[in-house]
């Protein structure tokens, strides 16, 4: 694992280059997703608007595009924390004292949807089109966003997994320990090559966010190729919808999470969110495939 980006540089190249330590592995990664979910939804406006889904007017849709990248950054970021703190409800004071810690992905994604449709009728612009646009997009900046989750090992790992692997799949796949995780959980590695950030999980868990990361690779995969074959305006983000509750939903059930408890039941609040999802996604699919 690589907690920064000098943990990276001196791994690879045996180049110790201290001022690279303020560059944390999972925010570079989150920046990346931000900057190639920016592009490809682009990419889909002018598609969109050189078909004539979309007229160009005082603000052009790509000036748009770049205030609803800015909206969904800063909202985004505001629901994910406050959604992190009603699944833990810790004493602020210590919630905030670091910023980037506790984030929730389906807080963000939900409070920045709301303020970009917000935004967009506010404008008088066609709501489901940019919708339709956004959806590969976001499908792979998620998948970009958890394999920082996995190179930094930020704890959204799985459950312990001490089973034997599968002949068809490496170990690391099936199950890992997360050396030099950036929480620094587990046991002291001996012999660690750097001088922090010297601990491994004690048991080997399911590697959770390399899974989610494949996983939504396939469907950015999926949606790419539907976007030019759906004529419908607003299905295809229901279908993303969908696909992501689903996604979710099963990897929840090896994931390392807070459990509601109904009475005997025990539910995660993602767990919640994605069976939402699921039902929105199918009720939007099955509407706007009724108009086709």
């Amino acid at each position: 694992m690589y907690p920064t980006l000098y943990h990276f540089v001196f791994d690879l190249f045996g180049i110790s280059l201290p001022f690279l330590k303020n560059f944390n592995t999972f925010g570079l990664l989150v920046a990346i997703a931000f900057l190639v979910a920016h592009a490809i939804f682009t990419k889909e406006i002018k598609r969109k608007t050189k078909e004539g889904l979309l007229i160009e007017k005082e603000t052009s849709p790509l000036e748009h595009v770049n205030t609803i990248t800015l909206i969904a950054i800063i909202f985004g970021f505001l629901g994910a924390k406050i959604f992190a703190w009603l699944e833990d409800p810790i004493p602020l004071s210590i919630f905030l004292s670091d910023p980037f810690s506790g984030l929730t992905i389906y807080g963000g994604l939900i409070t920045a949807f709301l303020a970009s449709v917000f935004y967009l009728k506010r404008y008088k612009e066609p709501i489901l089109i940019y919708m339709d646009a956004v959806a590969p997009a976001l499908m792979l900046g998620y998948g970009i966003g958890r394999l920082g989750c996995h190179i930094s090992g930020d704890g959204d790992w799985g459950i312990v997994n001490n089973s034997t692997a599968p002949i068809w799949i490496p170990k690391w796949l099936w199950s890992y320990n997360y050396p030099n995780n950036v929480l620094q959980e587990g046991e002291l590695i001996s012999n660690c090559i750097y001088n922090d950030f010297c601990y491994q999980l004690s048991t080997p868990v399911y590697p959770t966010p390399l899974y989610e990361s494949i996983v939504s690779l396939l469907l950015f995969g999926i949606l790419w190729f539907l976007r030019k074959k759906i004529k419908t305006a607003g299905l295809l983000f229901f279908i993303y919808v969908f696909f992501n509750g689903l996604e979710r939903f099963f990897i929840e059930k090896i994931r390392v999470n807070t459990l509601y408890y109904i009475g005997d039941f025990a539910i995660t609040q993602a767990e919640i969110i994605s069976i939402f999802f699921i039902l929105i996604g199918i009720i939007g699919i099955v509407f706007f495939r009724n108009k086709t």
